[in-house]
This record gives C-alpha cells, structure tokens and sequence, in this order.
C-alpha cells in the first residue's frame, strides 16, 4: 500500500531539494507540486479560491449541509481520504511512497495532518530572510517587492509553525542549512523516521535532475546535481542597500521574531547600518516597489492572463468572484 509522504515548507526552502533525495532513494514516486488539496482543504478566508463561479456560495452550501448532518465533516474528509489514496498509488504505482510537495499547503498543514493520519510529515524550515531574498532573485528581477510573497512571509509561517506544535509528536522537523551542511546525519535521522533503510546512501549518487511535473523549482535541478552548501549564504547580498535591509528587520521584529529564534536564526550584524547602504539603489526599489503595487490592484496579471485564456476558448468573457 502507498503511503503520503508531505513535505511543509515556505516557497524557496529548499523542498525540491529534499524531494530530490527521497526520489533518488528509489522509493518514492511525486509528480512535481500536486497543489490539488488546496481546492478540497481549507475553508477560511486565507485559502480563498479563484473560480469562475462565487466561492463563498460554496461555502454556504457545505455550511448547510454540515447544519443538516452531523456526521458532514467525517464523510467529507474521509473522501478526500479515500480520493487522494488511490490517486497517490496509481501515479506511484509500484513505489512505497508517494510524495506531495506544495509550498501553499503551509495554509492547510493542520488539516491535512487530520486528513491522513496515517502518513508521514516532514516540515522543512530555512531562514526567512533567506526565502524572501530567494524569492527575489527567482521571481521578482527587477524590483523588491516581499508583499507578493506576503501571505507566505507572515500567514504561512505562522501556521506551519503552530501546527509544528500542536503535532509535534507526528511531524519530521528539518532545518535548510542542517540539511546541506551536514547531509549524512540529517538524512539519516529522516531515513529512521520514514522507515527507509540506508536512505544516506542517495548521497554516492547523482540526484534525480527532474520531479515529473511542470510545477516546482526547475532551476535548482539544473544547477545543483548534489547536495551543496556553495551558495548557503549568497542571500545575505541580496540586502544590498537601506530599502531592503530596513524591511527585514522589521519583518524579523514582528511575530516571526518568536519563530526564528526557536530554529536559531538571526539578522546579520551589517543589518544594522542599513541607514549608510547605497541610497540611490534603495530609492529605485521604493521607486519600482510602488509601481508594483499600484499595478498588482488595478491590473493584475494574472486576471488578466484568465480572462485572455477563457475568451480564446469560449465566446464570452467570464464573470467570477
């Protein structure tokens, strides 16, 4: 029988890595970032839906039916169950695992956990400064702009964190930067937990250099054939001037303070004088920041992408909430 394997992690954490070395071992099968759980999972406003029908019409129809029916919420949830089990055994076919790595499901951790009990949870962390600077240099080239990331940076990894310890005992725990620099004893202690045997062996071979789907960090599996610590710290330029670094202290002085401190993170001493980093390239990215902003509200791209695409498939333009 196929067992889930779940990887938690914030976008550019390093899960695809991870997802790598799981694959290499040979037990496990994975199809990029499945992503599907997002649309049965999570009801609350931070997993709002974009759709070509009204979401929260949804949301009172199942609200009207869990009134009606007690027992609404467990034969919802054991036929996610049921759905999700056969799909991961049919695309892993003779593979033990199955591993579903999506970076948003940060949102919906809890729920899946309640879902599958009987899977295994591994939470992936890595700085946060290091994410957002990550998320620029891969997303975002020609400007600074965190806010595009910002459910992320704040929501998801406040409630990753919060499921770490309501379940603490059924979840894997794993530092990034443990993670590269000491890969043998890390890998492991995951082998032990996953009860695959000799899972540090991965490392005599060259990684898997792809994840059989079209979503996930497909620059990574080009440029890093092996585990590799070369560029662990390469983030800490990206700060390159006052803008940038007066954000990260204050983002690191909000409650994400409390979560780095638990998984010994801490803001770099040059931070601290960010007041003296090059004035005129901090002006351009307040500069360019705004324009992004005022363009993610009045024209957002991908609004516009959906409307392009449904009008060249269809005679009429959408109309959705």
């Amino acid at each position: 029988m196929t067992k889930p394997i779940f990887i938690f992690s914030l976008p550019r954490s390093g899960s695809t890595l991870l997802q790598r070395i799981l694959l290499t071992s040979g037990h496990c099968a994975t199809i990029g970032e499945p992503s599907i759980l997002l649309r049965f999972l999570g009801d609350d406003i931070m997993a709002t839906r974009r759709s070509v029908y009204w979401e929260f019409l949804v949301d009172i129809g199942k609200e009207d039916m869990r009134n009606a029916w007690d027992g609404f919420d467990q034969a919802y949830t054991n036929g996610v169950r049921r759905l999700m089990m056969d799909i991961y055994a049919g695309i892993a076919r003779d593979k033990s695992y199955f591993i579903d790595k999506t970076p948003r499901y940060s949102l919906i951790a809890k729920e899946i956990i309640q879902t599958f009990p009987d899977a295994h949870f591994i939470v992936l962390w890595r700085h946060p400064l290091a994410i957002a600077a990550s998320m620029f240099t891969t997303s975002n080239k020609s400007y600074w702009f965190p806010d595009e990331y910002a459910i992320d940076l704040h929501e998801g990894i406040q409630r990753l964190h919060r499921t770490c310890i309501e379940f603490k005992d059924r979840i894997f725990q794993i530092r990034y930067e443990d993670l590269v620099t000491d890969p043998i004893l890390k890998i492991e202690s995951l082998g032990n937990y996953l009860g695959i045997k000799d899972l540090s062996a991965v490392l005599k071979k060259p990684l898997i250099n792809r994840n059989y789907g079209r979503l996930g960090d497909h620059t990574g599996v080009k440029k890093f054939k092996s585990i590799s610590n070369k560029s662990l710290n390469a983030w800490v330029d990206v700060y390159s001037n006052f803008y940038r670094t007066r954000w990260a202290i204050e983002y690191a002085s909000e409650k994400v303070s409390k979560i780095m401190e638990e998984y010994d993170y801490t803001i770099p001493d040059q931070f601290r004088h960010y007041y003296k980093r090059n004035i005129v390239s901090g002006v351009n990215d307040i500069i360019q920041s705004c324009i992004r902003r005022r363009r993610k509200i009045t024209r957002p791209v991908w609004h516009r992408r959906f409307i392009n695409e449904f009008k060249s498939n269809n005679d009429f333009t959408p109309t959705f909430r």
